[in-house]
């Protein structure tokens, strides 16, 4: 199996770096130090090469340093064997820049897939304990790092949603509605949501039993846990959806139905994780549902991604991080970057399994080696 590696981070005003320029020439990479350090700022600066954008901030002006007018990103990859340079630049009050050997991107979603990366961290959380907006960001996520055409439908259904809502608000007042607009957009809601529905629900069922297999190795729950899609269209087709609730629409002033209200059930046991789950029980959930995400894009791509585990081993008992570490090394998930509080407890179960790797002590934005 091929690897995605990064082979060197520079920075340039970004968050709390001033600037900074690191080798990452190793199997695993070791961010280590207090919290508010700037350890996570790290993996979000490799994010933003891979995704184009920040894994906490949307807002892209806010992740440059405090009085600063500009911030850069720039990765040199190994990618399948071939070199790619990457350079993610903002300006303030500009539109952001993004190239690959030296050639800008005509459109960021150009980029999406070719260094695909999952992030694990704390906030993983909300995909258990918000609304269903998260865990369709899940989905879509995964189905678009290895879907172009997954990808260029669904902007062209929240285009078309966006426009139809928008047009159920203009002419709410008036109380009169050109049927010829709504048409146009139900026509587009109604093509795309249909694609999109079908992708989602062969990924489902194709992600299901990867979950399930990977919950069983990395966890050893003798629990029986399982993912369910939820969609309106399971019932009914988007066509039929929408004929049903136009009156709603129009009263709501916003498009009440189709696969932007899609969800996914965490279930255990049958029942709802978010309330018959303990806390460890949800969090070996968000591992596996984590790791199988890896697997399923590797299998599609080809190659490994890159993975990033922020505060992974936080709270964790050590028993469960070994397990971890010896699953990820038995599987050959390829460049690991870890963040940690403590200095030594992961430097010291890297060495017991003989797994190469780079540390830094991360103090205030500034980084010093920490000895092997």
């Amino acid at each position: 199996m091929e690897d995605l590696r990064l082979e060197r981070l520079t920075l340039y005003n970004f968050k709390n770096y001033e600037e900074l320029s690191l080798d990452t020439r190793a199997q695993v990479i070791c961010f280590l130090g207090v919290n508010g350090s700037g350890k996570t700022n790290l993996l979000d600066a490799i994010h933003y090469l891979s995704n184009c954008k920040s894994y906490f901030n949307p807002i892209d002006s806010q992740n440059i340093a405090f009085d600063q007018q500009q911030f850069a990103i720039t990765g040199d990859f190994l990618r399948k064997g071939i070199q790619e340079h990457i350079v993610c630049a903002l300006k303030r009050n500009q539109r952001k820049v993004f190239k690959r050997n030296q050639k800008e991107y005509d459109r960021l979603l150009e980029h999406i897939g070719l260094l695909p990366c999952i992030m694990v961290t704390p906030y993983d959380i909300e995909l258990i304990w918000e609304g269903s907006e998260v865990r369709r960001k899940f989905m879509d996520s995964t189905l678009s790092q290895f879907s172009r055409k997954y990808l260029d439908e669904l902007v062209a259904y929240n285009h078309a949603l966006l426009q139809r809502n928008t047009v159920l608000k203009t002419y709410a007042k008036q109380a009169h509605f050109p049927d010829e607009f709504i048409e146009l957009w139900d026509m587009q809601l109604i093509e795309r949501g249909t694609f999109i529905y079908e992708e989602r629900k062969r990924f489902m069922h194709d992600f299901s039993s990867v979950f399930n297999r990977v919950y069983a190795e990395v966890c050893g729950g003798a629990e029986s846990v399982s993912i369910a899609y939820s969609s309106e269209l399971q019932d009914s087709s988007m066509e039929a959806l929408l004929k049903q609730n136009e009156r709603r629409d129009r009263a709501l002033e916003r498009t009440s139905t189709g696969v932007h209200r899609d969800d996914l059930e965490f279930l255990i046991a049958g029942h709802p994780l978010k309330k018959f789950a303990s806390q460890g029980q949800q969090k070996s959930f968000l591992f596996a549902l984590k790791f199988a995400q890896f697997l399923f894009l590797r299998e599609h791509l080809g190659m490994n991604p890159l993975l990033m585990l922020d505060d992974f081993f936080d709270k964790i008992d050590e028993h469960r991080v070994k397990n971890i570490l010896t699953w990820v090394q038995k599987n050959g998930l390829g460049q690991i970057f870890i963040t940690d509080t403590s200095l030594d407890r992961v430097p010291a179960m890297l060495k017991e399994r003989d797994m190469s790797f780079l540390a830094w002590q991360v103090d205030g934005g500034k980084l010093q080696p920490v000895a092997q």
